[in-house]
């Protein structure tokens, strides 16, 4: 199960909690690991915050998920991708929405680890839709859907 909710960046935390009451029974506090990724303890429902410009988004899971969000126009990406393997390079082929495919399926990754970026992103390559950690494909789905404002992926563990 994933299911998708969309707000506004003001908003989300107030959705986020509203969503999560609706599938839980009881009280619940969110908390959040030492990398930030916020939690519920001992319950079997897992969510992921993502946020660009003023839209946001929050994916609610039964296995642990990662969502991330980019909107068209926010980045810019023509310098970043020379640190990107070839593989990647050929397959976003200059494209924003190509790039921005590839940048959310690796941040989504990295948010479902519940990491940082300081501590994944050089060591990840995603191509073919499958996510490589130190050259070695990841046991992870990953979701990604094209809106009119942007990129939306939602990564979870197969």
């Amino acid at each position: 199960m994933i299911k998708l909710f969309f707000t506004d960046k003001e908003s989300v935390y107030k959705e986020l909690e509203s969503a999560i009451a609706r599938h839980i029974c009881g009280s619940f506090v969110i908390q959040r690991t030492e990398n930030g990724k916020p939690y519920i303890e001992g319950n079997p429902i897992y969510f992921s915050l993502s946020h660009s410009g003023g839209k946001a988004v929050i994916a609610l899971c039964d296995k642990p998920v990662g969502a991330d969000m980019e909107l068209f126009g926010n980045k810019k990406y023509k310098s970043v991708l020379s640190r990107f393997t070839e593989n990647e390079q050929n397959e976003i082929n200059g494209s924003e929405a190509g790039f921005l495919k590839n940048w959310t399926a690796k941040e989504a990754f990295i948010k479902m680890l519940g990491g940082t970026i300081a501590g994944y992103l050089k060591r990840l390559e995603y191509r073919d839709g499958q996510i490589y950690l130190d050259k070695t494909p990841q046991n992870a789905n990953i979701y990604t859907h094209e809106y009119d404002f942007g990129i939306v992926t939602v990564c979870t563990r197969k």
